[in-house]
């Protein structure tokens, strides 16, 4: 695996990278980067050329020039794509990074083969009685203070969504402290997305993946159906952090739905 940078208008992005052939785009969550996927590429780099950025704003890339909404990092990764001479990818996107990925699809169809949308959903409002629930307090502005107690919210924020290993939650601390207090901009701009009205213009093949154990898990099967001709993945007994913690399946399933195998 390979690390180096591009330089797009908007600054320096950091990327990962291993095998050839084919392009393969991974686009991760919220508050996290390239790192989440460390386990998973040399599975998909068997057969494609797998490339995975950090989001301005995110893990070793610069920060984003203003407060990003999700079209925003979507024209940073059309101009990525630019920069690496990418016409057209197959697009893996995790939660955050499904919905810029389903942006991507929608303003710029022809630069996507087919896409992979994992952990993507929406808060249900009340009359759809659909069970959901937040953990407390994981989005606000976190600010840096001498004592270091932000250090402790950063940790008490990684462990909310699920029983890890200490080398899973020290990933996701580390990217908490890479972030910053400006880290929580990336769920601000994934609530302001709304699904039911942008996942319906998306035309290319699609796969929804869901965990059993994601919060957003309970609404997959609606999004399936905001999306024309979508499949649906369920994995069984899956946490949030997926590609971290379950990257055999998680792999399986993209290259099933490509047309490989993980042989």
């Amino acid at each position: 695996m390979k690390r180096a940078y591009a330089d797009i208008a908007e600054g320096q992005m950091h990327y990962r990278t291993e095998g050839s052939g084919e392009p393969l785009l991974l686009l991760h969550m919220a508050v996290s980067s390239s790192d989440e996927f460390t386990r998973i590429m040399h599975l998909l780099s068997k057969k494609y050329c797998v490339i995975a950025p950090d989001f301005l704003g995110s893990g070793d890339s610069d920060p984003s020039p203003s407060e990003y909404n999700v079209i925003d990092h979507a024209c940073t990764i059309a101009g990525f794509m630019d920069v690496l001479h990418i016409k057209k990818a197959n697009i893996i996107g995790h939660h955050l990074g499904s919905i810029v990925a389903a942006e991507l699809e929608i303003k710029w169809p022809e630069r996507v083969n087919k896409l992979v949308l994992s952990g993507i959903g929406y808060r249900p409002e009340p009359d759809e009685c659909v069970p959901f629930e937040d953990p407390p307090d994981f989005m606000s502005r976190v600010e840096i203070k001498s004592d270091g107690s932000h250090l402790m919210e950063w940790w008490r924020r990684t462990t909310l969504w699920g029983d890890y290993s200490p080398e899973i939650l020290e990933e996701r601390f580390i990217e908490y402290v890479k972030a910053c207090p400006r880290g929580e901009e990336a769920h601000w701009a994934a609530m302001n997305f709304d699904p039911k009205i942008r996942l319906m213009l998306i035309k290319c093949p699609t796969l929804v993946v869901s965990a059993t154990y994601d919060p957003f898990f309970s609404v997959a099967k609606n999004v399936r159906g905001f999306i024309p001709g979508s499949k649906l993945k369920i994995i069984e007994k899956g946490l949030i952090y997926l590609d971290r913690s379950m990257p055999e399946q998680f792999a399986g399933a993209i290259l099933e739905f490509l047309g490989s195998s993980c042989k």
